[in-house]
């Protein structure tokens, strides 16, 4: 199978308007040649996980600083309806709040943008904050927005690309913004300042 792909290619190229002629020698090279288009794609894709919001392939519209959409994001009691809010079985105290909700009693919260049915990173993400709500969940309120399920709530926040996760206030202002899968030490570390900010 790889050696038909390059094959494929050769004869397109070699039929093109203005084509170099393909020799053994460079039929040879044009795996490699192949494999660095799609290295550098990567590349391309991770470099836009960087920690500020608004580069590259993940994009949000709500930054650091920013007083954060009064979103009306699907809820439930029961955690046998987990599937009404999230495309994964996940813990049903991620979708006891409203982000409308936690911003009118001041509670500083996390909120985590994910589609765990085709995102292994959400999935992975998810489950560190699951392991964060376990051992915070009584001072700090912790909220997953389903892509599949809740997607007007995306819209609002302008989000591209996943995961996402926003540390917000007391204030309900971004404190913090996480691309990508982030590691619990650093979801932690904000997360106490923020408590501490608002004993």
């Amino acid at each position: 199978m790889p050696d038909m792909i390059p094959m494929f290619i050769c004869r397109w190229a070699s039929r093109s308007p203005g084509a170099l002629p393909i020799t053994s020698t460079s039929r040879s090279a044009l795996p490699a040649a192949l494999l660095a288009v799609v290295l550098g794609a990567g590349a391309a894709l991770l470099a836009g996980c960087g920690e500020e919001a608004g580069r590259g392939v993940l994009h949000a519209k709500v930054g650091v600083g920013d007083q954060v959409p009064r979103s009306r994001n699907r809820i439930v009691a029961d955690s046998a309806d987990w599937y009404r809010v999230s495309s994964m079985d996940t813990r049903v105290d991620l979708y006891r709040w409203e982000i409308a909700d936690l911003l009118d009693r001041g509670k500083p919260f996390l909120v985590v943008f994910g589609t765990p049915q085709h995102c292994t990173m959400c999935v992975d993400q998810i489950v560190r904050i699951q392991i964060m709500q376990e051992k915070y969940g009584d001072r700090f309120a912790f909220v997953h927005v389903d892509g599949y399920k809740d997607n007007a709530v995306w819209v609002e926040w302008g989000v591209t690309g996943e995961p996402w996760t926003f540390m917000v206030d007391g204030r309900g202002r971004v404190s913090k913004v996480f691309p990508g899968q982030t590691e619990i030490a650093l979801l932690e570390e904000e997360m106490q300042r923020l408590l501490k900010d608002a004993a």
